[in-house]
């Protein structure tokens, strides 16, 4: 019992000692901020004055999320907050993708096509569209349609050329049907660690004109 009053009193001191310059270190004697705790804390409630804001030193990043504080670890999350994944389908039709789930959860990731490809499945690049899909050089091809959108509350792909048809470039009359295609797509997913609010869609009519006089009233949150 003496020896617990002992070891507690001294801690006592050293606090009240660090306590004179301003900060205090429990587990240290050497504090890095106001109250710097070497060790594990527990506590059945916290009030954070200002939080979702960089800490001064740069340590961690704190966010807040309905009134919760979150602290980002990368040793124990599954992911980083920005991740750069190369995704590469074989195989594909002469259509195209017109709807592929890549099991990213669409709750905690924001996923963006960054750039993409289409070559044959040896590697090569004898690529070309065929307009209508009619056979006939026509000088025209469709706009491409690569994009990432939700669905079932995942992130879904669809990688294609509207009113085109992927065609090998073997021949002056490729066959029809050809099914080599590889689609090469490099994505963004971003985590999303700080969720302030849903914003909804905005939509606008511009009644014909350019938009160069229209506005749009601004979200809030921003």
């Amino acid at each position: 019992m003496e020896r617990k009053i002992y070891i507690t009193v001294i801690l006592f001191l050293g606090m009240l000692i660090n306590a004179q310059s301003g900060k205090v270190g429990i587990k240290t004697t050497d504090p890095k901020e106001t109250l710097d705790v070497n060790g594990n804390t527990y506590t059945n409630s916290l009030y954070l004055r200002n939080p979702g804001e960089p800490t001064m030193t740069g340590g961690s990043f704190l966010a807040t999320s309905e009134n919760s504080l979150q602290l980002y670890d990368p040793t124990l999350e599954s992911s980083g907050l920005f991740n750069y994944l190369k995704l590469s389908l074989t195989g594909i039709p002469g259509t195209g993708i017109a709807d592929y789930d890549t099991k990213i959860d669409a709750d905690k990731f924001l996923l963006i096509v960054h750039n993409y490809s289409f070559k044959m499945n040896d590697g090569t690049t004898n690529v070309v569209l065929d307009y209508g899909d009619n056979g006939t050089n026509d000088n025209r091809q469709g706009s491409p349609d690569v994009t990432s959108f939700k669905s079932n509350g995942t992130w879904h792909i669809r990688a294609r050329f509207t009113d085109s048809k992927l065609i090998a470039l073997t021949s002056a009359n490729p066959a029809r049907t050809y099914n080599n295609f590889t689609v090469d797509l490099y994505l963004m997913a971003y985590k999303r660690l700080i969720t302030k609010q849903n914003i909804s869609d905005i939509t606008t009519d511009l009644g014909g004109t350019n938009g160069s006089t229209r506005s749009v009233n601004k979200p809030s949150g921003f």
